[in-house]
């Protein structure tokens, strides 16, 4: 689901609030190609699911949950209008909006999924996933209008041009979901062949709380940096985002400490003693989490200024430096000393991005433009 989802929100996220927020092209144009590219999308990945889905059912889930995956190109549909949305408020800088529309998303797809979890308890939590975004996504819809209601003409030539540079985002965020998301799965079957298989659901459980926190600040980061970065040039992005480095410390800091004083309540209250060791390693996984977050301030600029090669190298190399620091970890150290694997990837994925951004902002001009980009 995350990464069938990853590619639909692809064509429907980065590249339309860019393109909107620089203006440099018509609101509706953008919207219309968006919508058509995530059209294709949609009906590519069913034909796909369609026709692999009973391997894909065997491999992953013993023969399981067949329809489950049949919907599953229909709710990526779904979650791509849902990001259409927030791209649009957010390209528009109508951050009221935005915060509402997906608070209300994200407060309507956990109340779908507890109630089907609780009234049609493991089948119900199973078709949750793709379930509850659906039917939050439908209900959302007759309350939020954003785009909805414009033009959806667009000739040909407008098509080609927009979409040559969503589908360049789009290229950026498949790549990303599958080496993230893929690296996940091998390390969840790594823990389960190597510890043991509840110690590989302790280990996603952990991950899992880390999405929810991180997810938070990804939105507050995405939502103020794309647009700056992509308005900005010259001394002028090299000061912003020096001045957001500074931010992105100090809440860096405040995250770790939040979560090393509540992991162990949380997971007891959300999934039980039994989990208990996913405290332990969330107390460790937290400070990765936290240099992941300052490593955005000179991530987004690569995304802003379209260094796709760059980008793509980037996210390949860092997840396999994932996987590798994870594993070496798990066999030198101990289970719940594995997460510092993370810790050594964040650090170097930090330092990297922070030599090359000293790099390029030698080539910027000292007051305003660049002397070359």
């Amino acid at each position: 689901m995350q990464i069938a989802s990853a590619g639909a929100s692809s064509v429907t996220s980065t590249g339309v609030v860019k393109l909107i927020s620089e203006g440099r092209a018509q609101k509706d144009k953008v919207i219309a190609c968006s919508f058509l590219l995530l059209l294709i999308y949609s009906v590519i990945l069913f034909l796909i699911f369609f026709v692999f889905v009973d391997a894909i059912s065997d491999f992953f889930f013993e023969g399981q949950w067949r329809y489950a995956l049949l919907v599953l190109p229909v709710t990526a549909f779904c979650l791509g209008i849902n990001s259409l949305f927030a791209s649009y408020y957010n390209g528009v800088q109508n951050y009221r909006l935005y915060f509402l529309y997906s608070i209300f998303l994200s407060f309507l797809t956990s109340v779908i999924t507890i109630l089907l979890a609780v009234y049609f308890y493991f089948d119900g939590a199973i078709y949750s996933v793709v379930l509850a975004p659906l039917i939050a996504g439908l209900i959302l819809l007759l309350f939020f209008r954003g785009w909805a209601g414009r033009g959806w003409r667009i000739a040909i030539e407008d098509f080609k041009l927009l979409s040559a540079t969503l589908l360049q985002f789009s290229l950026m965020a498949l790549v990303s979901a599958l080496v993230v998301y893929g690296g996940q799965i091998y390390l969840r079957y790594f823990i389960s062949d190597n510890v043991s298989v509840s110690s590989a659901g302790i280990w996603y459980s952990a991950t899992r709380l880390s999405d929810i926190y991180v997810g938070i600040a990804s939105v507050l980061f995405s939502t103020i940096l794309l647009p700056r970065y992509s308005a900005l040039n010259g001394f002028g992005l090299k000061s912003e985002v020096w001045k957001v480095f500074k931010i992105a410390i100090v809440f860096s800091l405040i995250m770790v400490v939040c979560v090393k004083v509540l992991s162990s309540y949380v997971v007891s209250a959300i999934y039980g003693h039994g989990f208990d060791g996913a405290a332990q390693i969330l107390d460790l996984y937290v400070v990765g989490d936290a240099l992941k977050v300052m490593t955005w301030v000179f991530l987004y600029v690569f995304i802003a200024k379209q260094r796709i090669l760059f980008y793509l190298v980037y996210e390949v190399l860092t997840a396999l430096v994932y996987v590798l620091c994870s594993i070496m970890a798990l066999q030198y150290f101990n289970f719940s000393h594995m997460a510092l694997g993370y810790v050594i990837q964040a650090a170097f994925s930090l330092g990297a991005l922070l030599c090359w951004f000293l790099k390029f902002s030698r080539t910027l001009g000292p007051r305003g433009e660049a002397a070359h980009v």
